[in-house]
């Protein structure tokens, strides 16, 4: 990592090119739901995580050899990227894919938005954040929202489980982000992490496809199951992490956090668009509610501990 004298400014305002790579990684984000409900038509969700970590980490390795990067090695590493590939990728990526089985994609995708509450409670609980006022109405606001989706569900138990599910992805979400913070951050470039754990979610989700799920339905797939497949893994899996760094060493952490309140909206649009996917009032209340309390809590007069890590070039 550079000395700080030799960081390069973050800048304070997009350029059209910074623009550009947000909207870029909302697309590939918020896609990536789309894709999931397409895969689904054939695909088990053990096989499709383990379809786009395998894409996913020979995208992310190219790009890090190419850039003469490798994979750290040495042992205490090697098991943090066992716990971040499993917690961060191969649980939740597969929890995703269930809940999709029984709730539309663009529910899903304003389910996930809750990832920065999660992190905010995560990390409160750790003791890396403070809980102030505002971060605290936020986040009974952004709870208050997954209250209201979950108002329309509580009598079928499939689509009960399947929201909860998607809400636990959050929290192990946030689980890693924490834990990279704190075992990771700034003795390995962001890019040999995000390679390793990928490699690490295809090994782990890869045998446990053969051994415990059904086998794919290979008269069902097509086309567009094998191009959502390549566009999950390429995009969603691989190419998305090295826009989302670049965008946190160009604007900061903070401003590339915005991609958060572009997903849903990327998601819900593809969603309605592409599969006819209409959601209830309920829905579109909790999901408003879910990022006002986002973009409430995020609301600090000075940068958190996690935001100051998260901006500091590699």
């Amino acid at each position: 990592m550079p000395s700080p004298a030799l960081r390069p400014p973050v800048a304070e305002r997009f350029t059209p090119a910074e623009v550009g790579l947000l909207v870029a990684l909302a697309l590939m984000w918020g896609l990536s739901f789309l894709f999931i409900n397409v895969l689904l038509r054939a695909l088990p969700p053990l096989w499709i995580n383990s379809g786009r970590t395998v894409i996913g980490s020979v995208v992310l390795f190219t790009i890090l050899r190419i850039r003469g990067g490798s994979i750290p090695r040495d042992r205490a590493t090697l098991m943090h990227l066992l716990v971040l590939g499993t917690v961060t990728n191969a649980i939740p990526w597969t929890a995703i894919a269930w809940a999709q089985q029984s709730i539309p994609s663009g529910l899903t995708a304003l389910i996930m938005a809750l990832v920065p509450t999660s992190t905010l409670i995560v990390a409160v609980t750790v003791r890396l954040e403070r809980l102030t006022a505002p971060r605290l109405a936020g986040l009974l606001l952004a709870l208050g929202g997954v209250i209201v989706i979950l108002a329309d569900d509580l009598d079928d138990t499939g689509r009960l489980l399947a929201i909860l599910a998607a809400v636990g992805a959050t929290l192990l979400y946030a689980f890693g982000s924490v834990y990279a913070k704190r075992k990771l951050s700034g003795r390995h470039r962001p890019l040999a992490i995000a390679t390793g754990q990928i490699l690490v979610a295809a090994v782990v989700t890869m045998p446990a496809a053969l051994l415990w799920s059904p086998p794919p339905d290979f008269a069902r797939i097509d086309g567009a199951v094998i191009a959502s497949l390549l566009l999950l893994g390429i995009l969603g899996t691989g190419l998305a992490f090295v826009v989302f760094y670049q965008l946190i060493e160009r604007v900061g952490a903070t401003n590339a956090s915005m991609v958060t309140y572009l997903i849903p909206v990327v998601a819900v649009t593809a969603g309605a668009i592409i599969l006819g996917e209409r959601l209830g009032t309920a829905a579109f209340v909790g999901g408003t509610l879910v990022i006002a309390g986002i973009r409430l809590s995020q609301r600090a007069t000075r940068p958190t501990a996690m935001e100051r890590l998260e901006s500091e070039p590699r």
